[in-house]
């Protein structure tokens, strides 16, 4: 049976997600492979480590691209980007909590470029409030997407139910209502 790097490190991203303190052996039997494996596809920790940060943002941009933000209703474009980027969440929740490099952060900007003109393209159209900065929407959507994955993780949301909750969440927020004042909940 051949072996899928990315696979293999997508599995691992799960397992560093659920115990950020795995040692390589546990994250090799989370992946389903042995230790050796494991070191003949990554140097080391630190190696891993970056090599997820990295696919973390390469998936994150394809496949903000991949929803054609820019196109059509921007609260359907919402929704592709949520079912886009589930995929690789576990990705960014871990390197949320390790040191990327610059280069690495740099691209995650990109991300948020990204995000931050589909909700302001929404904004201009009426679609989203404006009394929320586009940048703070595109926070809550990371937000929102990462903490029902870590729920998903702890059994407390069934994993089917990510997409829809996050959705639910942000655009109850987010989306511009006629005749509701900010300060009515």
């Amino acid at each position: 049976m051949a072996i899928e790097r990315n696979d293999v490190l997508l599995a691992a991203a799960t397992v560093l997600v659920q115990n950020p303190a795995a040692s390589m052996s546990e994250i090799a039997t989370g992946a389903g492979i042995s230790r050796a494996t494991l070191h003949r596809l990554v140097d080391g920790r630190e190696a891993l480590l970056s090599e997820l940060s990295e696919m973390g943002v390469e998936r994150g941009i394809a496949a903000i691209r991949e929803a054609r933000t820019d196109e059509g209703d921007p609260i359907e474009a919402v929704r592709r980007v949520i079912v886009g980027l589930l995929p690789s969440v576990d990705l960014w929740v871990l390197a949320e909590r390790i040191q990327s490099s610059d280069e690495v952060l740099a691209r995650y900007a990109e991300m948020d470029t990204l995000l931050v003109e589909l909700f302001r393209r929404g904004q201009r159209s009426g679609a989203f409030c404006v009394t929320q900065s586009a940048t703070w929407m595109t926070e809550a959507l990371y937000a929102l997407l990462t903490r029902a994955v870590l729920a998903a993780h702890d059994g407390r949301l069934g994993r089917q139910e990510i997409a829809g909750v996050t959705e639910r969440t942000l655009l109850a927020g987010v989306v511009e209502t006629a005749g509701r004042s900010p300060d009515t909940p």
